[in-house]
């Protein structure tokens, strides 16, 4: 197949990881990919987005005559094929099988494509109300496109709050040749490791905050961060930040932690959680995203309600206290995230698009 993914940035996100792990994947099954940015996002976009747009050009072309105009934090592989647009309009995008959305404003340009850009997919991470105003995310839901979700409670809300059915579900996966752990060692100080991120809705602060209780009762446990963004400021005496590491240096960050802490408020999927279990490093997580879809409540992680930190220390601290349920969550999240992978993932990603393409000539 033919195979256009609509993306509204090719920097360093979750989304945007996912999109290219999946591009990568089918790559290697034979199918032709293009990944298609535009400068200008917005169907109708203001002055200063317009502006912003062109200067965005402007740099790639800079960037382009040096051959600095690549993406360096993911490898992505150079048989997919990166389209950079003024914007999304049709006469931009190439005839393809299939073309995917993958954020609210990309489906607004889809959504009115002709019929030589194929099979029209809203690929749903999230419920992304913190783009723009609610109203214009909801009408992307009611579009005439065949969603795609990540999490069976994006499925629900899709029926629930806008009774719209669903294409199918994609999980996310692990790639398990990168996230492993061979021999785990605990430590007798608990090590545990959060993100860093600035969106409040990720709830970076509560995290800290549940992490600071337990600590004034365990006061040799650390913390280490990691994170995309520089640090705003210092959280603490002898907290350790990574900026940005590689992979290689994450897998080792999983491996070396006793628990992993994921405090998000709102979350599409958490895939985090996921490759520190594949990392044999427990999780304490929220309940919000996938969380419930691959991980079961004192088995394979601990899950706590979003927003109360004050129950996640609770939960830390039991965890300090209990070298044997550390030992216990670990393996049985090790296990769990055994059966998640890319390429199961990709594979159900093809069989939704395989069921709609070219049906109608069938």
């Amino acid at each position: 197949m033919k195979i256009n993914f609509l993306v509204p940035t090719t920097g360093i996100t979750g989304g945007i990881r996912v999109v290219f792990e999946h591009a990568n994947n089918l790559i290697k099954l034979g199918h032709d990919v293009t990944i298609i940015y535009p400068f200008i996002l917005s169907v109708n976009a203001g002055k200063i987005e317009t502006a912003k747009g062109w200067a965005k050009r402007a740099k790639r072309k800079i960037l382009g005559l040096f051959d600095l105009d690549k993406i360096t934090w993911f490898a992505l592989s150079e048989k997919v094929k990166i389209l950079r647009t003024p914007d999304l309009s049709a006469k931009f995008i190439p005839s393809a099988d299939a073309t995917i959305a993958t954020a609210n404003e990309t489906a607004d340009w889809l959504a009115d494509y002709p019929e030589d850009k194929g099979e029209k997919f809203y690929f749903i991470q999230d419920y992304e109300t913190w783009t723009r105003p609610k109203d214009k995310v909801n009408a992307t839901w009611k579009l005439p496109l065949k969603k795609i979700v990540i999490a069976e409670w994006l499925k629900n809300l899709a029926s629930e709050k806008f009774n719209e059915d669903v294409a199918g579900v994609v999980f996310n996966g692990v790639d398990q040749e990168k996230f492993y752990n061979n021999e785990k060692k605990f430590n007798n100080s608990k090590k545990f490791l959060m993100m860093y991120h600035v969106l409040e809705k990720k709830g970076f602060l509560d995290g800290l905050e549940a992490f600071n209780i337990a600590k004034r009762k365990h006061p040799d446990v650390t913390l280490t961060l990691f994170g995309a963004y520089r640090l705003k400021r210092n959280f603490g005496k002898n907290i350790e930040y990574f900026y940005r590491p590689s992979v290689e240096k994450l897998r080792e960050l999983y491996s070396e932690s006793d628990i992993f802490l994921w405090p998000s408020r709102e979350e599409g999927f958490g895939l985090p959680p996921l490759e520190a279990m594949a990392c044999k490093c427990a999780v304490i997580a929220t309940a919000t995203g996938a969380v419930k879809d691959y991980a079961v409540h004192n088995e394979s992680a601990v899950i706590v309600p979003p927003s109360r930190p004050d129950l996640m220390a609770e939960e830390i601290i039991k965890l300090i206290n209990d070298d044997n349920k550390i030992k216990k969550i670990s393996l049985a999240g090790f296990n769990k995230a055994s059966e998640f992978s890319w390429e199961k993932s990709t594979q159900a990603l093809i069989d939704i698009l395989s069921k709609y393409v070219g049906a109608d000539k069938k």
